[in-house]
């Protein structure tokens, strides 16, 4: 049973906590769901999920798919809604006792219910045109990147992301502003307000996806700089993602926190944007659902491919499989940054040393500074 407005979909809920209620999937929508019901009285058993470790969320259990009973299952993500479906059905768990939604805004009123996110987001219109007609730099943490760039780059504007922490202890440079929007790594190291700190520290501001362990701060006098963002989903099913012109109100997605990045960096209104350290070129890659691996290739520069080593194992727990870049929508938002720069007077270039991402003109970036 499928639902495109949210008073359906509770009343659904509602008529089906008559019965058993489960819901699919433990991750981060999940959990939300389970606190939904929980304010509003709707009985439930627990969870099922694929992970086998885990074992209670939320204080419910968590049983595997092989363990489902009659009952009915919410499914909790929209994005692999398909895919929890097909998994249900082949327990023979029957169609009509499967509860989904159609419409991603349906999620989100359900989470707004609970912490009013739509207020936090607006908090990002601050940085509108704050920068117009300026130049800045989107680093990205592969290969190519060297130490020596980032001295280069201490009075220039940056974007970074991640684990380029894992560089601190070698610079004073520290990125102008910071994003983290992958849940693993967000769960891993914003968790800890010590690490939260250390994120934020030096920057003018760290944007963290609304769904991510960041919202934990958003009262947090002590995080001044922390910004959060919503990530929208809408156009992957066609390959081609949208490209936003409000960053308060939703960033699109693309498989990659450079595309985040470039959003943000046009809001801003700058009209110059380099790309440095995107080599574009992985160890696991994902290309029209075949998926190639390469023992010779290293995802990112040593110090961080050594400190994201720490993450990998969690990654596999999450998803079941080890970290796979899906190229063919990362180069669909590539293409879809330039669509958007081109129309509006933006130029971006790509002054990485090498890699394979060839969508912007080439520059060299030591000629930058000479």
């Amino acid at each position: 049973m499928n639902y495109s407005r949210i008073e359906m979909f509770v009343n659904a809920l509602q008529v089906a906590s008559k019965s058993n209620i489960y819901i699919a999937g433990a991750g981060k929508y999940g959990q939300i769901l389970g606190q939904y019901f929980d304010k509003y009285g709707i009985s439930w058993e627990g969870y099922v999920d694929k992970n086998p470790k885990l074992q209670n969320v939320n204080r419910k259990p968590v049983y595997a798919y092989g363990e489902t009973k009659d009952g009915y299952y919410v499914v909790s993500t929209f994005s692999f809604r398909k895919e929890i479906e097909e998994e249900l059905k082949k327990r023979e768990i029957r169609s009509e006792k499967i509860i989904t939604y159609d419409d991603q805004e349906i999620f989100y009123d359900i989470y707004d219910d609970l912490i009013d996110w739509k207020r936090y987001i607006k908090k990002t219109n601050v940085f509108y045109k704050q920068h117009e007609k300026k130049k800045c730099f989107i680093i990205g943490n592969g290969p190519s990147l060297k130490i020596k760039d980032l001295e280069k780059l201490r009075k220039e504007v940056t974007f970074a992301s991640n684990t380029i922490y894992a560089l601190y202890k070698n610079t004073d440079w520290r990125p102008t502003y910071y994003c983290a929007e992958d849940p693993v790594f967000c769960k891993h190291m914003m968790s800890d307000k010590d690490n939260m700190v250390m994120l934020a520290s030096g920057c003018k501001a760290v944007f963290t996806s609304i769904m991510g362990e960041g919202i934990q701060y958003r009262e947090d006098t002590s995080i001044n700089n922390l910004y959060f963002i919503r990530l929208f989903s809408k156009g992957l099913s066609k390959k081609f993602p949208d490209f936003s012109t409000d960053c308060s109100e939703k960033i699109y997605t693309s498989g990659t926190v450079t595309y985040t990045m470039l959003q943000l960096a046009a809001y801003m209104g700058f009209d110059q944007i380099y790309l440095l350290g995107m080599d574009f070129n992985y160890s696991v890659e994902r290309h029209n659902d075949s998926t190639i691996m390469r023992n010779d290739v290293c995802n990112h520069m040593s110090e961080i491919e050594e400190e994201e080593t720490r993450f990998y194992d969690a990654v596999t727990q999450a998803y079941g499989m080890p970290y796979v870049a899906d190229v063919d929508l990362q180069l669909a938002g590539y293409q879809k940054a330039k669509q958007y720069a081109d129309a509006h007077g933006i130029k971006i270039y790509n002054a990485t040393r090498g890699g394979k991402l060839e969508v912007f003109p080439r520059v060299d970036f030591d000629s930058l500074f000479d």
